[in-house]
């Protein structure tokens, strides 16, 4: 674990240092009086006629006096139609998130606002003195003939935030609905096609019969814009243009689309050069990196050498014992141990469900699934052991924070039971909930293992001082960079000793990540550990008799799905001590490795599933949307620009 917060310290350092580079830079001196737009939230309807009623609101955060603000709406010509810009109502919203509408005035007073046309826009002015706070603005205005209809598709292509603004918008979020007409629904990629044009970190969704772009923000000299096709027909009140336009919008969009991605290639290339280039060490980081391994291997050295070990090493909790043996990770497959041991506690057990079902031509099919059921608490005189805490927290990850999610019912009256089937779909539909509870149990099993002092370390292992050194390099690394970026330093200098103290960083960095601390238990308790494995692996091949004691196997079948042997200790058991397996008080642990039916083992079931949950809860956070050049939806692309909308904006004053 120190070995942990010692790289993290490392890259933390250089992240810092850098920081301050950046910051002691020179930067242009901030206005006594300032604001930003913090989010901008628009709501836009389209009607069979072509007109598109939208509802904005926009947050401002005034550092200073202000009194008021205003918009910018463009208008002008699109395809030999007239685009007007009719405002409809304009305020703003109270602290109690009230909304007060304001009144056309040229008084000037708060509370009032002015409407001056011009020939590309219509400006909004409102009063509405605030100072060193933050208040939302709302406007709801109505664009004719904004959509247009062609024989074979219709289409809006609208600027959402025009490139006029005088501060950037920022967490932009449109939502688009269509005249969707009665009994029809859009179907993403198929009738209804969308892409998003401007800053490329934006996405756009399809939810339901809507279409939502998302913009984290647009600069003051960028837009932000959607086009988005749909049938023909949808427009049903609109004049109709005789041409025919879907191909030619397909093929810009797939145009746009490609040379989106790749600079988004280009850019990700670009940042993982500049991320390995904070990296810095010397050749003598490497000549200490050897001598500190070297004294770590002897220093390290357990004294049991045996071959083989035949027992748990310690009465540790399985999973406790799986972090040691992993270098101090749990894993999924420690969370299955964790419940074959509750299993064998009798505090949950595992069934095997079947329902039948009509299936095609009215016959009868029977589906099946494992579940686990909670059966009892845990006994109240565990409660100060490390191991009550792991169950306790595995009890809670699958009962109260998983198995409420599910939504089959039990037949028979069970009300706390997880079915496997539905642990993918938990996972995917709530990543966070999974996610959170995971490494919630994760760090628990983790904690008790460190507060278990297996990862206390008596011996000097010299990392302090890898550390400096690295630390040291890194600022060499830093001035080889800014003295490239500056031509301060020639690049037949600086690239070779750059490159060379990258090697030597990552060299530094395995030696640091390989000379886990341990105690002189822990060290003792990893190598019985590595032993017990390999006994697991060939006690059918030595010539010694297999031991009976079902309370040994029961422990020695948890800690096989520990360290990865599930499969070959439980085929050589049955050819080697089939009575064992037949004995009712290995059943509740048994269970878990037999295969009751075509879904497997319920062991090796779970350990996918649970792998797989988490895999997918994982991806669904931390997921980057990707531009579609079909208009699925996905990730914004650079081109476009063509949309109606241009030369608008607002600010403050």
């Amino acid at each position: 674990m120190p070995t942990r917060r010692l790289l993290a310290w490392l890259l933390a350092a250089t992240t810092l240092l850098a920081t301050l580079v950046l910051a002691a830079a020179p930067r242009a001196a901030r206005a006594s009086d300032d604001y930003s737009i913090d989010r901008v939230d628009i709501d836009a309807t389209v009607d069979n006629t072509g007109t598109v009623s939208v509802k904005e609101m926009r947050e401002y955060d005034f550092d200073g006096d202000f009194h008021g603000v205003y918009w910018k709406i463009p208008t002008g010509e699109l395809n030999g139609n007239e685009v007007s810009a009719l405002v409809d109502e304009v305020g703003a919203f109270d602290r109690n998130g009230n909304f007060q509408s304001f009144s056309e005035s040229d008084s000037g007073q708060d509370g009032t606002y002015t409407i001056t046309e011009y020939p590309n826009y219509v400006k909004v002015k409102i009063y509405s003195a605030h100072s060193d706070e933050s208040v939302r603005f709302a406007i709801n205005y109505s664009y004719s003939y904004l959509a247009t209809r062609y024989a074979d598709t219709s289409e809006l292509y609208w600027k959402f935030v025009s490139d006029g603004w005088d501060r950037p918008s920022e967490n932009v979020t449109c939502t688009v609905h269509l005249p969707v007409p009665a009994g029809e629904t859009v179907n993403p990629g198929d009738n209804v096609r969308a892409w998003g044009h401007g800053p490329l970190d934006a996405t756009v969704n399809f939810d339901g019969n809507d279409i939502v772009y998302n913009v984290p923000g647009v600069g003051t000299d960028e837009f932000a814009e959607c086009r988005i096709v749909f049938p023909s027909e949808w427009l049903s009140l609109t004049p109709e243009y005789s041409s025919n336009r879907l191909d030619t919008i397909l093929s810009e969009e797939q145009k746009w689309a490609d040379e989106a991605n790749a600079r988004r290639e280009r850019a990700r290339l670009i940042q993982n050069v500049f991320a390995g280039i904070g990296a810095a060490v010397c050749v003598l980081t490497i000549i200490l990196c050897v001598v500190k391994r070297r004294a770590y291997k002897a220093s390290h050295r357990p004294l049991f050498d045996d071959k083989y070990f035949r027992d748990v090493p310690t009465n540790d909790h399985p999973a406790v014992l799986g972090v040691l043996y992993n270098d101090g990770s749990a894993k999924e497959s420690d969370l299955t141990a964790s419940l074959m041991r509750l299993t064998d506690l009798g505090v949950i057990r595992l069934d095997l469900i079947k329902s039948r079902r009509k299936g095609f031509l009215g016959t009868d099919k029977v589906d099946e699934d494992y579940r686990v059921v909670k059966q009892k608490d845990l006994s109240n005189d565990r409660e100060h052991d490390g191991s009550y805490e792991i169950d306790d927290r595995t009890l809670h990850f699958i009962f109260g924070s998983l198995a409420p999610l599910g939504k089959r019912k039990s037949d028979d009256g069970v009300k706390s039971a997880l079915y496997f089937s539905e642990l993918e779909s938990i996972a995917k539909k709530h990543p966070s909930t999974y996610s959170n509870g995971y490494d919630s149990w994760k760090g628990t099993v983790e904690g008790v293992a460190e507060g278990r002092g297996f990862f206390v370390d008596e011996t000097p292992t010299g990392k302090g001082a890898l550390g400096a050194m690295l630390t040291l390099n890194i600022l060499g690394a830093i001035a080889c960079v800014f003295g490239l970026v500056f031509e301060l330093v020639n690049w037949s200098v600086a690239v070779p000793v750059l490159a060379g103290n990258i090697v030597s960083f990552v060299i530094g960095c395995w030696t640091i990540g390989s000379m886990d601390d341990l105690s002189r238990e822990a060290i003792e308790v990893k190598a019985k550990l590595e032993a017990l494995k390999r006994w697991l692996e060939d006690f059918t091949r030595l010539e010694e008799a297999v031991p009976n004691d079902v309370v040994l196997w029961n422990k020695l079948l948890v800690m096989a799905v520990v360290l990865g042997v599930s499969e070959e200790v439980i085929e050589q058991l049955r050819m080697a001590a089939p009575q064992v397996l037949e004995d009712p008080d290995i059943m509740p642990v048994y269970g878990w490795y037999y295969a009751h039916s075509v879904l497997g083992s319920p062991m090796h079931s779970f350990d996918s599933l649970a792998a797989s949950a988490h895999h997918v809860s994982s991806a669904a956070l931390a997921s980057s949307s990707s531009s579609s050049g079909g208009g699925f939806g996905g990730g914004f692309s650079g081109g476009g620009g063509g949309g109606f909308g241009g030369g608008g904006g607002g600010g403050a004053f």
